[in-house]
């Protein structure tokens, strides 16, 4: 339930309580044959007035929706439609509609408890009590701000952007680039930032805004004056549509800058948005046998998990969720000391079940990766869902002189733990193993026998959640050694 009042009371996206929940994907066609009816009586043919070259742009809220309500209040859409509506420009038509069925129309003259207010006051453009309209556009939750071309292709816009960014100058530029044959546009670099010195592949979004179907572009990436790495796409996008592109390997030695820009086929008709740039970070070397790994989680530790993943991918440790607190501050939860078996290129993970990271209103939470000498080789806290970031590790033994003697290498996580947890064994031989756990006062509670192991990795699983919380002693024993190790159950 983390943030959930405030997060509905912030921003308020709520599902509809119409059938439609599902919002119609950027570039697709608005319904045919939409007609308005406003509350004073007036109807307005939308594809009349798109095939007469207007851009629409439709505001859909409730009358009990405070975003809506505070997005309303800002007067941009009465601006926009004064400019640049049949009083100024005549370039565009703004429609403001009331999309909850239950509502009425003492709610938009703001008479009734449930309402923000009198939506009508000051309102320039037209109002429109009518949920069947909203359920046509598949609108998904309160406020949704659609901008509609002339070529009927509907365009998404975040309330929360328009906010923060948009001006009315913003609104008719991107009104008028409706018209733009072929609008080639480069989004944002998506692909791993943190790398050994090896990224592959380079992954990103282009986009077309412009009426005509871009069909085929030169997708580039380029390190100063120097093109690393370069495709051909073609594909069919549609206006607004995206396009995932993947390609190229690179190999850098130290932190770059890298741009990358698309080239259309043809004529762009602007040039402005067809390039972006990202930043690319060399891993830093890891040269002990051991990284720990410290934590301090914000009031929703809940949410908070890592992974250090070994050069094949699979979990090598890992850590969380940890427990909340009653109010806002942070924990500084026990570090964890992870011995690193192989030389290699490592992933670091941090994860945020919630999507908001660690740092913020809720306490500023951080991490650490730290070597043996103390020396901090990864950190952050500031992320969305998950931060990931790599570590090279060169000083590593290998499997089989570590084990020399020992025979095995084995790996407890998550730890702590509620009961369950992963065992990890990287075998030198094929061995029979034995795993007995014991209690804080030495009595045996647990004994597994496992069939024979192969050399290499072995991962299997092991439930103490019927035990009490504490501190057991995992003793892992082979034909000739044997190894122990302690986990700390939790609740």
């Amino acid at each position: 339930m983390k943030k959930l009042l405030s997060k509905i009371t912030l921003f308020f996206s709520v599902l509809l309580t119409s059938t439609s929940f599902g919002q119609m994907e950027n570039g697709a066609l608005m319904p045919a044959g939409m007609v308005l009816t406003d509350i004073n009586g007036n109807t307005h043919d939308l594809d009349a007035l798109l095939s007469s070259g207007k851009a629409l742009i439709i505001d859909v809220s409730a009358t009990w929706c405070g975003p809506c309500w505070g997005f309303h209040q800002t007067g941009i859409l009465d601006d926009l439609y004064e400019q640049y509506g049949p009083s100024g420009t005549d370039e565009v038509r703004v429609f403001w509609i009331e999309g909850d069925a239950a509502t009425t129309n003492a709610d938009i003259l703001g008479t009734t408890s449930g309402s923000q207010g009198d939506w009508t006051a000051g309102t320039l453009f037209p109002i429109v009590d009518d949920a069947a309209a909203s359920d046509q556009l598949q609108t998904g939750f309160f406020p949704t701000l659609y901008m509609i071309c002339p070529s009927r292709r509907v365009w998404h816009i975040s309330p929360s952007e328009v906010l923060a960014y948009w001006t009315v100058e913003t609104h008719i530029a991107n009104i008028r680039a409706c018209n733009n044959p072929i609008d080639a546009v480069m989004g944002s670099y998506t692909g791993e930032t943190s790398t050994c010195g090896t990224i592959s592949p380079l992954v990103l979004e282009i986009q077309n805004k412009g009426v005509d179907a871009l069909t085929s572009a030169t997708v580039n990436a380029t390190i100063g004056a120097n093109v690393v790495a370069t495709t051909q796409w073609t594909g069919t996008l549609q206006q607004f549509q995206k396009a995932t592109v993947s390609f190229g390997s690179i190999d850098i030695s130290q932190d770059s800058d890298i741009s990358f820009s698309v080239i259309p086929t043809g004529t762009d008709a602007n040039n402005s948005d067809n390039s972006s740039t990202a930043e690319l970070f060399l891993a830093p070397e890891e040269t002990t046998a051991k990284v720990t790994v410290r934590m301090t989680t914000d009031r929703y530790g809940s949410e908070t998990t890592w992974r250090i993943r070994r050069p094949s991918n699979s979990i090598l440790a890992s850590g969380g969720p940890y427990a909340d607190l009653a109010s806002n501050g942070t924990v500084s939860q026990p570090a964890v000391e992870v011995e690193i078996p192989i030389n290699g290129c490592f992933k670091f993970e941090v994860i945020d079940s919630y999507g908001d990271g660690m740092f913020g209103p809720y306490g500023e939470g951080s991490y650490e990766l730290v070597d043996e000498n103390g020396v901090i080789l990864l950190s952050g806290g500031e992320f969305d869902d998950i931060d990931t970031k790599r570590f090279n590790e060169t000083g590593a033994v290998s499997i089989n002189d570590l084990n020399k003697g020992n025979e095995f290498n084995v790996q407890l996580f998550p730890n702590p733990s509620q009961g369950q947890f992963t065992i990890n064994l990287d075998m030198v031989n094929n061995q029979d193993v034995t795993v007995n756990v014991f209690n804080s006062i030495g009595a045996l509670v647990r004994t597994e026998q496992l069939n024979q192991l192969t050399a290499g990795e072995n991962i299997f699983n092991m439930d103490l959640s019927g035990q009490a919380a504490g501190i057991y002693t995992i003793v892992v024993n082979t034909e000739n050694t044997s190894k122990t190790e302690r986990i700390s159950i939790n609740r």
